[in-house]
């Protein structure tokens, strides 16, 4: 009776959220245990309707033994947000204020995390190719689902958001036709082989993998907002340990992460309305 009546001061859908997070995590090594909890949560009780059962807990031995089924939940969980030159002031304070900084470096390497359908990495190798840096430049593009990097790659969209992203790479100061950077199949916009070739789409885990060394720019926009506090902690300082001194890290309008120059020193604020920030340099004042 004293175990039943415990159960009842429990919300069920509480449990049921942390034993499918535990199989995802045990079974299949994606550990979403440190995300931002509300945000997860819809996610998940989304996935009843998305399978037609009545309960979540349902879910968990079909994830345990079905890897399908455990693809289709974690790509239900990590839902990409991407478009191109998504805030259109971004790219322009990037074109005009940042890239110019980065011109000096022999070798621009950028990571781009958190990669979507590739459209904010195709971004990047538009405006470092109107910059005159892309030839120099290589941009490692990752993320947790290898459907969405599956995609990236392939670089073809619909042509159902092409004006508004048309309108995105204007105000953005772009110098050119944004069609012009694609190849107009009728029904799909497919980006150009040179844009291709600049970019490595790869497999990266925020959670559990390592840092990429040396970058000149991280870009990690839309990501760290699902995060929980201890996560948060844990991305930004993988993030900051892959910046080279001098190179920058751009979180983007979406974060709102307060008081992150007092807790990582090695980073001064460049831009607070872009969560800008650059990577100390000893000596360095002027950010």
């Amino acid at each position: 009776m004293t175990a039943l009546i415990k159960w009842k001061n429990h919300h069920i859908e509480d449990v049921e959220v942390n034993l499918l997070l535990d199989t995802l995590k045990e079974r299949y090594g994606y550990d979403f245990t440190g995300y931002a909890r509300a945000s997860l949560k819809r996610r998940l009780l989304g996935l009843t309707h998305y399978f037609d059962v009545k309960r979540l807990s349902e879910l968990i031995p079909m994830v345990l033994y079905d890897e399908a089924i455990a693809q289709a939940v974690i790509n239900r969980v990590t839902v990409p947000t991407s478009e191109f030159f998504r805030d259109p002031c971004v790219w322009h304070y990037l074109r005009h204020n940042i890239l110019p900084q980065l011109a000096s470096f022999p070798r621009i390497n950028i990571w781009q995390a958190g990669c979507g359908h590739g459209q904010e990495a195709y971004s990047l190798a538009i405006l470092l190719h109107e910059t005159g840096l892309l030839k120099k430049s290589r941009i490692f593009s990752t993320d947790i689902n290898p459907l969405f990097l599956d995609a990236a790659r392939k670089g073809c969209w619909t042509m159902q958001h092409k004006q508004h992203w048309a309108d995105n790479y204007e105000q953005a100061g772009g110098c050119g036709a944004f069609s012009d950077f694609f190849i107009n199949t009728g029904a799909t916009l497919a980006i150009r082989d040179e844009f291709k070739q600049a970019i490595e789409f790869m497999l990266h885990n925020l959670v559990a993998d390592d840092v990429f060394k040396e970058m000149q720019l991280v870009v990690c926009r839309n990501v760290i907002l699902y995060f929980g506090d201890n996560l948060q902690e844990h991305v930004i300082n993988l993030l900051t340990r892959s910046l080279e001194r001098g190179g920058y890290l751009l979180l983007g309008r979406g974060e709102n992460i307060m008081g992150l120059s007092e807790k990582h020193p090695q980073l001064l604020m460049s831009d607070s309305s872009l969560q800008l920030y650059r990577k100390h340099i000893d000596g360095y004042s002027d950010v």
